[in-house]
This record gives structure tokens, C-alpha cells and sequence, in this order.
């Protein structure tokens, strides 16, 4: 701060930028520095005023994930973690960095209303899986009761009248129970109780089962769509986002449902071998992407458990790849999932032709087995986005 107020042209970033490059705590106040520290920060301070003088420019925008967070004249050492994307001129930059974050606050107000609908069905969901839940939980003791009612069958005529309970060895764990009794019934009319209490719990656990997996589903489908609408940089990503949630139901589709839609892309990836990643941005692209896109021989990649994008590493008919190819492929599973902000997350891959979606099985949702698994951290920072998006 004191450098930046103090010199004319030096902005706070470049004064953090110089206080970086003395490996200086930018935030602590002047006083606090020694004086080799302020002899140090002084003759950074001073080599960069020389690179400055010499002409030694560098107009670049710094990127993360994707999106302008800072821009320069020169390169900037704090953002080494981030991608650099260098430009012919500083006019260039600052057409390019202010164009970009006008379309990245465009997407994301756009988004707000997406956001909202998504939002209020997974609240709702979530509550209706909660009680589903705690339902089930209430008939675990249906077994109990066709116990008790086979038991008392079998040995109801020992039973005297009136009695209020009745003690019995259970023949499948060979230890006694005591079954409570209605007394004013005969111990065959206190079996058809428990019979009948049994038969209600049984299907009210056969009708939760199917309920429960349709909205555990359900669930799933709009963490996975609350995922791609955090990744969306395009307005194309929002309308395939929008298209699916008019599908499954959630937003009422106005208009002629032939209109055609501008296509959005795969997020395309290059490493430093050269070999070719396409990264699924939602759920309609991952279906694409993996069933139309991907060949039998190709790898697929995807967070284990969580939403995520489908990632397809492109084999090209290689019989065996080198192990850091399938890392960066599980890092680009690992970062564009729910779990990217984890020191690790469990990533499955598996060769493409391993991969099937059932029958009538939401957007996005595959099933696959006999799968290889790594952990890996999410670091794409090495990796080259392509163009082409």
C-alpha cells in the first residue's frame, strides 16, 4: 500500500507484485520490515524500474479456471499457479480482459434464475429423501412381527387366557422372546395382528424402495446440473443446461420445441505430450461427449461418487500410455467436480467401451464395472485449453 501511494503509475497490483518478488509479506506495515528486508524490496524495486526502462513488456491476462482475474504489462511471478495468456499489445489486453469479464457477469446473472429453480427442487428433494429415509427406517421391524405371528402359531396353544404376553424360543436365532399380547384376542387372532402389521410395513418398504432410488436420482441430477452451471462460461452452456431442466420437468418449455439451439462445445485440453482431452461441461454434453463423440478405445474418466464432468482421453489405437497421461486426464475429472476444492478426490476410469446407460436413465447418469481408480489432486494448471470451444 505505501508503495502504490507513494509512486505515480504503480498500482496496488504491481506493488504486490513487487513485494512478491522480494519474498516479502505485502500485507505488514512498512515499520515492520529490517533493513536488509527494505534493502531487498528496494533493489527489486529497482531492477524491475529497469526492465520497465529497457522496454521489456509483456501484455498478458491471467486466467483461473478459465476466467480474467488480473492483467499486466509485464508477467507477473505471483500468479505462476494460474495460466498466462500473453498479447501483442496492452490495448489488446485490456479490450480482451474487459470484454471477457462482461460476458462471465452477463453469464452469471443469467444464470441467477437457473440457480434458483435448481436450488428449490434439491431443497424439496432432499427433505422428501430425508423422510423416505427415516419411513424405511420404521420398517425394519416388520420381520419382527411375522416372527412374532409365526411363533404364535406354532406354539399359541400353550397360551393361557388373558395372558398380556408370551415367552417363546425364536427357531432362527435359538434364543427366547417375549411377544406382547392383546388379551381380550385368542393367541391365533393376536398372530393375524402381527401378520397383518407385518404384511402393511412390507409394502410400505417395497413402495419406499422404488421411491427412494427415483428421488436419490433425482438428487444426483440437480447436484450434477448445480456443478455445470459453477463451470458454464457460455450462453450456449446455459440453454443445454436450461434444455435439460425442461426435459426432466422443472421449467415449462415455452414455444416450439423444434427451435434450433446453438451448440456448445466440449472443453478441449492438450498436455505437454500432445495428447487430446474433451471435458463435458453438463449433463446433455456428457451423454454426447461419451456416446457419440468418444470411440470403444478411448478413456473415460470421471469423479467417483459426486458430480462431475464425463472427461474422454483420446487413445488414438495406442496400446499402452505413459501413467501421467491418465493422471492429467483424473486431474481434469477431479477439477471439474463437486470434490475440486479437496486435497484429493477418488477418480474411476475405465476404457469407453465399458461404459453403459441403461434404459431411460437420466442425462449424464452411466453405469460401468470392473473399473480402475486413482486418487488425484485437481492441479490443471500445466494443462493447455484449446480454442476450439
Amino acid at each position: 500500500k505505501a508503495i502504490s501511494a507513494s509512486y505515480t503509475g504503480i498500482s496496488y497490483g504491481m506493488a504486490e507484485e513487487i513485494a512478491y518478488r522480494a519474498s516479502i509479506d505485502g500485507g505488514q506495515p512498512v515499520d515492520a520490515l529490517s533493513d536488509v528486508e527494505k534493502q531487498h524490496l528496494a533493489g527489486t524495486f529497482l531492477r524491475l524500474m529497469d526492465d520497465i526502462n529497457l522496454g521489456q513488456f509483456q501484455p498478458n491476462i491471467v486466467f483461473n479456471d478459465g476466467e480474467p482475474i488480473d492483467f499486466s504489462s509485464i508477467s507477473m511471478m505471483r500468479y505462476a499457479n494460474y495460466t498466462e495468456e500473453s498479447f501483442e499489445s496492452i490495448s489488446k489486453v485490456l479490450e480482451q480482459y474487459y470484454a471477457q469479464k462482461n460476458v462471465i457477469t452477463r453469464i452469471r446473472q443469467k444464470s441467477t434464475d437457473l440457480r434458483k429453480i435448481v436450488q428449490t427442487a434439491l431443497e424439496r428433494n432432499i427433505k422428501k429423501y430425508d423422510l423416505q429415509l427415516s419411513q424405511m427406517r420404521d420398517t425394519e421391524k416388520k420381520d419382527k412381527y411375522r416372527i412374532y405371528g409365526e411363533l404364535l402359531n406354532t406354539y399359541g396353544y400353550n397360551i393361557e387366557p388373558g395372558a398380556k404376553s408370551f415367552e417363546a424360543l425364536n427357531y432362527y436365532t435359538n434364543e427366547n422372546v417375549t411377544i406382547p399380547l392383546d388379551n381380550t384376542l385368542t393367541p391365533a387372532q393376536n398372530a393375524k395382528k402381527y401378520f397383518d402389521k407385518y404384511q402393511k410395513l412390507k409394502r410400505t418398504y417395497e413402495a419406499l424402495s422404488q421411491l427412494t432410488i427415483e428421488v436419490k436420482a433425482e438428487i444426483d441430477q440437480l447436484e450434477s446440473i448445480a456443478t455445470a452451471l459453477d463451470i458454464a462460461t457460455k450462453e450456449e452452456d446455459l440453454i443445454e443446461i436450461k434444455e435439460e431442466l425442461i426435459q426432466s420437468g422443472y421449467i415449462r418449455r415455452k414455444g416450439s420445441s423444434k427451435q434450433q439451439r446453438k451448440a456448445s462445445k466440449p472443453l478441449h485440453y492438450i498436455n505437454s505430450e500432445g495428447y487430446h482431452f474433451y471435458v463435458g461441461k453438463n449433463n446433455l454434453q456428457n451423454d454426447a461427449l461419451t456416446f457419440k463423440f468418444a470411440t470403444g478405445g478411448d478413456w473415460w474418466f470421471h469423479a467417483k461418487g459426486m458430480p462431475g464432468s464425463h472427461v474422454i482421453l483420446k487413445n488414438d489405437g495406442n496400446s499402452e500410455l505413459p501413467d501421467k497421461v491418465y493422471e492429467d486426464a483424473a486431474r481434469l475429472a477431479a477439477y471439474y467436480s463437486k470434490g475440486r476444492d479437496q486435497e484429493k478426490v477418488e477418480i474411476d476410469y475405465i476404457q469407453k467401451k465399458h461404459v453403459k446407460k441403461p434404459a431411460g436413465a437420466k442425462p449424464g447418469f452411466v453405469v460401468y464395472y470392473t473399473n480402475y481408480s486413482m486418487m488425484m489432486d485437481a492441479d490443471i494448471s500445466h494443462l493447455t485449453l484449446t480454442e476450439d470451444q
